[in-house]
């Protein structure tokens, strides 16, 4: 029988969650409640209790309440829900997890979905679903589902019963839905931009036909940090091929796209082999009429973005940070260069041609390659085919010899 957790503060949510918990059970499943309330005392039993709670956060509920900072208070019960969390999914005993509650209670149901692997059922009742300025820091790279409680988590009535029956039936019905796995095929995570897109389309097709599967991310900051994720949950098996590094572009020019810092480490922590090619470097992605960027060459993307065209030195800085990543990876990584273009706009008669500067790239990853770390020059475009070709040996020929 599924197993559903509910995370939340039983003291202020506690009438609530007695309706999701009944509503839960009467669809069949069974529920574990776990207490990160702080000050009034619970309004239904839990099964973990907040002195629990603080107990897994190397703390006790009386120094929470010490604390002088609510905010502070509620992290060290994040941390003991986590763990409380983490062990009960480790061990078999929950197939879903449900939060409810406004801002003190969605910072704590999501950062216990957080902790939980991509597949899991995740379930958030919350009044900021529509607060579309902070949801992605709650959701971060998981797949939590943002359910909009519409009214105030504050009461039961006609409306938040509803409300509160549907996400019970939702969470429960995931629970119920998840898969086994079919095949055995390995799963190659993919990257790519517009300005690459017909690259990445090329490779799905060849490494379909080499027995792969494959999954697509966009390289606009957010992707770049679900791609490592992926890897890091061992969901990513089969190896990296990321036709864009732009992330790293915006990162170092201060572009809307920029990536984590620690983009570009997963496939050397995971032993996972790896191709890496420098599509869509050749721009810093901006809004129209950026002054820190005048007097470079442009693209209007649309009316939103502009596309400036990136220099030498920035290339190089790419170049060498890039890969001084790839090479403490542990397993054959190759760094797979389009000597005649980055992107759409890269190539003869386009908007952002410029070998030059391109060439900065290259001496960068020259720098750099040493131990599994190696790199190849193709004289194509990033979009020919006989280039998208290279890049599947390549890729194949260093899953082989991993």
């Amino acid at each position: 029988m599924e197993n559903i957790l509910i995370v939340a503060a039983l003291d202020t949510k506690g009438r609530e969650v007695a309706f999701l918990k009944q509503r839960i059970e009467e669809n069949g499943a069974k529920t574990t409640l776990i207490d990160a309330g702080i000050l009034g005392a619970p309004l239904l039993p839990p099964d973990f209790s907040r002195e629990q709670v603080a107990e897994a956060a190397d703390s006790t509920i009386e120094k929470v309440k010490s604390d002088t900072s609510e905010g502070e208070a509620m992290e060290v019960m994040i941390r003991g829900a986590i763990k409380i969390a983490q062990r009960l999914h480790r061990d078999g005993k929950i197939h879903g997890v449900l939060g409810i509650g406004g801002s003190m209670g969605t910072n704590l149901g999501t950062a216990v979905m957080r902790a939980l692997p991509i597949g899991f059922p995740k379930v958030m009742v919350t009044t900021m679903a529509a607060v579309g300025i902070v949801v992605p820091f709650y959701v971060g790279t998981k797949d939590i589902n943002m359910f909009h409680s519409v009214a105030d988590v504050a009461g039961l009535n006609r409306l938040t019963r509803t409300i509160f029956a549907n996400a019970a039936g939702a969470v429960v019905g995931m629970a119920r839905a998840r898969l086994e796995k079919l095949e055995n095929k390995k799963l190659i995570a993919l990257s790519t931009l517009g300005t690459t897109e017909s690259s990445a389309q090329m490779a799905r097709d060849l490494f379909t036909e080499a027995g792969y599967e494959t999954v697509t991310f966009h390289t606009t900051g957010v992707g770049g940090r679900s791609l490592e994720q992926t890897v890091l949950d061992s969901i990513v098996d089969g190896g990296v091929v990321e036709f864009s590094l732009h992330e790293w572009v915006d990162k170092i020019a201060g572009g809307l796209y920029a990536s984590h810092d620690e983009r570009y480490e997963g496939a050397g922590l995971m032993n996972l082999p790896a191709v890496y090619i420098p599509g869509s470097t050749d721009f810093i992605v901006e809004g129209p009429g950026c002054d820190r960027f005048h007097g470079r060459k442009t693209h209007m993307h649309n009316r939103a973005i502009t596309l400036y065209r990136t220099n030498r030195a920035e290339m190089k800085q790419l170049g060498e940070e890039v890969g001084a990543k790839l090479n403490k990876s542990t397993a054959p990584v190759t760094v797979v260069i389009p000597m005649k273009g980055f992107s759409v706009q890269d190539q003869a008669g386009g908007d952002l041609f410029d070998p030059e500067a391109n060439m900065g790239f290259v001496e960068g990853i020259e720098n750099k390659v040493s131990g599994n770390l190696k790199m190849k020059k193709v004289d194509a475009h990033v979009m020919d085919r006989v280039f998208v070709e290279e890049v599947a040996r390549t890729f194949i020929e260093n899953a082989r010899f991993h």
